[in-house]
């Protein structure tokens, strides 16, 4: 591959890696809730952080450096999920209930569930397993 094509396909990416950082950013700080400013984050700075590192590897062709640039992609792409749904599950649960307006609320299903299991046995919270 030529320089000139190489280069120009590393602006196009980096700057399609910047704008979608940017649309997370704002979406962070223009969005309503928890929730959905998660969700701004998680999407948008998934797509903007997989073109950089794209961009990254494609400059860097010549060093080798694009196996690593793929291998951070898969990573943030199994990592970032976990970590999205971890935080929303947090912010579901230390958030009073009226702040959320769900069509059909599954963790308040598995928090009852989890909650009669604790009235069942009610000293199992107290008392060190045996």
């Amino acid at each position: 591959m030529d320089p000139l094509t190489r280069n120009l396909i590393v602006v196009i990416l980096a700057s399609v890696g910047t704008l979608f950082l940017l649309v997370s950013a704002l979406g962070i700080l223009r969005l309503p809730d928890v929730l959905t400013r998660m969700h701004a984050a998680g999407i948008a700075a998934t797509l903007g952080i997989t073109c950089l590192l794209l961009a990254t590897g494609i400059h860097f062709l010549a060093d080798g450096q694009m196996f690593r640039m793929i291998a951070l992609i898969i990573l943030f792409f199994v990592t970032a999920p976990i970590a999205t749904t971890t935080m929303a599950r947090a912010a579901y649960r230390t958030s009073p209930s009226d702040q959320f307006v769900l069509a059909h609320d599954d963790l308040a299903a598995l928090s009852a569930a989890a909650g009669s299991k604790d009235l069942e046995n009610p000293a199992s919270k107290d008392e060190p397993p045996a």
